[in-house]
Parts: C-alpha cells; structure tokens; sequence
C-alpha cells in the first residue's frame, strides 16, 4: 500500500513537472519562432502573435514553483537573483536578442551577467567572446527552455555541454510517451534512464581499434562528431526493443530486482511508443 503511495505521490509531482516545463518551452519556442530560430519539435505550432511579457514571466515563475525548489537551493540564487533573470529575459525580448545573444549579452552589465552565471549554476564567469551561438542563446532561455540548435545531441549552455532527453529535438509523441514511462520514477531513477537514452551519442564517438582498445574520442565540435539520434532512419521503437533484448542477454549476470526494473521500465516505454504510433 505505501509503495502503491509512494508511486501515486511521485506521479502527479511529475505531471507538475512536465506541464510546468512544456509551458515554459512553448512560450520560449514562440519566441525563438518569432526571429527564425526552432525551438521545441514537442511544442505546439505557433499561432503567430507576439508573446507578452506577462506570459514569460508567468512561465518562469510557474517552472520555479514546481520545480525551482530541487534546482535552486542555495544563497547565490536567492528570489532577488531569480526576479533579476526574469527581467532580463523580457528585457531581451523586447531587444530582439533572441536572434543576436551575444550582442545583447556584451550589453550587460557584470551585475547581470553574474545573475545570468547563477541562474544556470556556471562555475566560471561569462566570457561573451569565448560564447558560441548556441552557448549564447542558451543564457538568455530558461533551463528547461534550452535548445540544441546543431543537432549533434548535446545542448550547450556558456561554454559547457549537457545531455538531456527528452530534448529540443525530440518529437512530441516520443516525448510523451517517456513522460507516461518515467512518471512513476524518483529523480535519480528518471537520470539514469535519460542516461540510459543518450549513452550511444557518447559510445558513437568512441574510438576502438580491430581488437577493441581505446584509440580516442571525437569531441563536440569536432569534424567526425556524430549524433546517431539525428539520422533520418533512427528508431526510438527500436531503442526500447534493443535494450530489452540485451537485457534478456545478460539476465542471468543481473540482480532478480535490477532486472524487474529496467525490464518494467523499457517494456512501458515500447507501449507508450506503440500507442503514441511512433518508430
């Protein structure tokens, strides 16, 4: 009874969690539609009016009720830090920064360009010059508003790079499919299975010779970097049912309860697939 608890507690907190950031990445994807730029494939297609001031504050302040809790914990993003992003994320609206970050982040003041480094848990201070376009973009866009605007699987914020799933590329039926698979999952839990979904980014650039020995690895921004998730003819259905096989390979190797786990989570995750139609 507790477990069954435990499960109904940690689904609706991340039913919260979802609505709260697909609110903040349509707003933010009608922004960046506005100036040419894509946004979230799971947002809804924009209507074409002009996003309001209120509606990114709305947003914002929605996204951190929910979620500001667990991200924002410390004294070096207290309310006040967080109001001053707020304000500058419509004070860069209304600049058209969207199209040009970089330019409006060589506007800002130290002040605010310490506010923007705490907002995304930076270590170093803001280079603008040592700023790519996607890095730029990225400080100006709330944490779950993030894009990858090369499609090479990683998104950049400042200087550093993440993997998340899903991401701004990501379709809405497979997005919505991982919410239904991962809902009744603990945060480490979901972690480990977006882990679990980007690890052959990272394997794809690992380089091995004939007898399996570590050669290197291609690095973001390298000429041989590659994206397997990016291909034309990669499967998400395949994905589940892959992982599903290995993990009947390798059954008698793993823990009775590791194996419940991993087998429950991919088998929900290939019927929501199913259901949702997507390959």
């Amino acid at each position: 009874m507790r477990v069954q608890a435990n499960e109904s507690v940690l689904v609706t907190a991340n039913t919260q969690r979802v609505a709260a950031e697909r609110g903040v990445q349509q707003v933010f994807t009608d922004i960046l539609s506005s100036v040419g730029r894509s946004g979230y494939a799971s947002a809804e297609a924009s209507d074409g009016s002009a996003v309001t001031a209120d509606e990114i504050t709305d947003s914002w302040h929605e996204w951190l009720n929910v979620s500001g809790h667990t991200r924002y914990t410390t004294l070096d993003a207290a309310e006040s830090t967080l109001e001053d992003f707020s304000e500058l994320m419509v004070e860069a609206h209304d600049a058209g920064a969207y199209a040009a970050p970089q330019a409006f982040l060589s506007s800002l003041s130290d002040d605010q360009l310490e506010t923007i480094q705490h907002v995304h848990h930076l270590a170093q201070p803001i280079n603008v010059d040592a700023l790519s376009d996607e890095g730029a973009l990225n400080l100006l866009l709330p944490p779950p508003a993030q894009v990858d605007l090369n499609h090479d699987g990683l998104t950049q914020s400042g200087i550093g790079y993440s993997l998340r799933f899903p991401d701004s590329h990501t379709p809405r039926a497979v997005a919505d499919a991982w919410e239904e698979a991962t809902a009744g999952l603990s945060f480490s839990e979901r972690m480990t299975r977006e882990l679990q979904m980007t690890s052959e980014i990272l394997l794809a650039n690992i380089r091995v010779d004939d007898n399996g020995r570590f050669l290197g690895r291609s690095e973001p921004g390298d000429a041989d970097f590659v994206n397997p998730m990016a291909s034309s003819d990669y499967s998400y259905l395949n994905k589940a049912r892959k992982a599903l096989e290995s993990l009947e390979s390798f059954k008698n190797q793993t823990p009775p309860d590791q194996y419940a786990r991993d087998h429950s989570f991919w088998t929900a995750f290939e019927s929501a697939l199913q259901d949702n139609d997507t390959v």
